[in-house]
């Protein structure tokens, strides 16, 4: 698995390093964007857990997310043709392209790794009704591009992601949760013999966020606020889904970026942030998604083989709080997630917290 990532990670540095160079039309619009851009690259660290939202040492459902992620300068030589496929013209015939002046560009590498257990976790035997045993160790390219308008404020966040990975032994779930119980005392989880069995992932993802006068919001006892939907479309053999959701913020200075960024199913957001001029800069934030779902691998289980597996739900719907601080080149995030029931027969909502730091390098 180790060397597909690898051989997966030079194949797309090959293809990159492969493109045909831009017009001096293209270029010079490119460099008017990286001028109005921060011009900086972004380390991210994230994590998720239950622990965050139930603060005791048990696990259930979607119980831990691991990622790290790199998002590049904004690229003043992407190609013609990579231009168009970034903002895919399928779209524009549902939200018509605005008029922007501005426009950068940008790729972005990421390894994530999560957990999924059902309740019961002490039992070595076999749980037809429950959450499958599942994990998923994964790369993610990305290219992410924004689009804006100097005049109106108008922006448009677009982004393609394709995951590369395995889900099932392989991807070391036991391991990975069987270790840090260890580490902090907690029980091991012992059912691990009853998970997914292993399978080559891949998935690919396109995600619109976006920032519109058509939206806007009155400022709440001197705080500016602003409202920020996106759209997500999802195929592959892990994960295959549509969604909508969006953001509402409320801060004393609302930053021209598109909020916090999540890993599982990792919509909305940017890894990229304005940095603070001054001291600390803060905001609140709430938010509602909802996905249609025709296929969830860590419910419907494996794609070609016999594995364990329930009755997934075909409308799953997340609700958030959290808060962000931004101290000079450093962003701190908190996300509270409320998740509806997944599948036939769970016996609750579930709920997990996020916590996310970002570096402007």
């Amino acid at each position: 698995m180790r060397a597909f990532l690898i051989g997966a990670a030079a194949l797309f540095g090959a293809v990159a390093a492969g493109m045909p160079a831009a017009s001096a039309a293209e270029n010079e619009a490119e460099e008017v964007a990286a001028e109005a851009d921060t011009g900086r690259s972004f380390l991210t660290f994230q994590v998720e857990n239950d622990l965050f939202a139930n603060f005791a040492n048990s696990d259930r459902h979607y119980t831990n997310g691991l990622q790290v992620a790199w998002l590049s300068r904004p690229q003043r030589n992407l190609s013609g043709w990579l231009t168009e496929f970034s903002s895919p013209p399928f779209y524009s015939l549902v939200f018509p392209t605005g008029n922007f002046d501005y426009k950068s560009h940008r790729f972005g590498v990421a390894l994530g790794h999560a957990i999924f257990t059902p309740d019961d976790t002490m039992t070595t035997l076999p749980q037809p009704n429950d959450r499958p045993y599942a994990a998923w160790l994964h790369t993610t390219f990305s290219l992410q591009s924004v689009r804006s308008s100097t005049i109106t404020g108008e922006a448009w966040q677009d982004q393609w992601k394709l995951d590369l990975g395995v889900v099932g032994p392989a991807a070391q779930g036991e391991f990975v949760q069987n270790e840090w119980h260890n580490l902090i005392g907690a029980d091991e989880a012992n059912g691990w013999d009853n998970q997914i069995e292993n399978e080559i992932g891949l998935n690919l993802s396109f995600e619109r966020a976006w920032r519109s006068s058509t939206f806007a919001t009155p400022d709440i006892i001197g705080l500016e606020t602003d409202i920020i939907p996106y759209t997500i479309i999802s195929l592959g053999n892990v994960q295959t889904y549509a969604g909508f959701g969006g953001t509402f913020r409320v801060g004393p200075s609302l930053p021209n970026d598109f909020g916090p960024t999540r890993i599982y199913p990792g919509v909305g957001g940017s890894e990229w942030f304005e940095p603070a001029d001054t001291g600390c800069s803060c905001y609140l934030f709430a938010g509602f998604e909802g996905r249609g779902i025709a296929r969830d691998i860590f419910l419907d289980g494996n794609t070609f083989r016999d594995s364990p597996s329930v009755q997934k739900r075909h409308f799953v719907y997340d609700a958030k709080l959290g808060m962000v601080f931004v101290v000079w080149d450093t962003r701190v995030a908190f996300t509270h997630v409320f998740r509806s029931r997944e599948y036939e027969g769970q016996a609750k909502p579930d709920q997990f917290g996020s916590v996310s730091v970002n570096f402007a390098l």
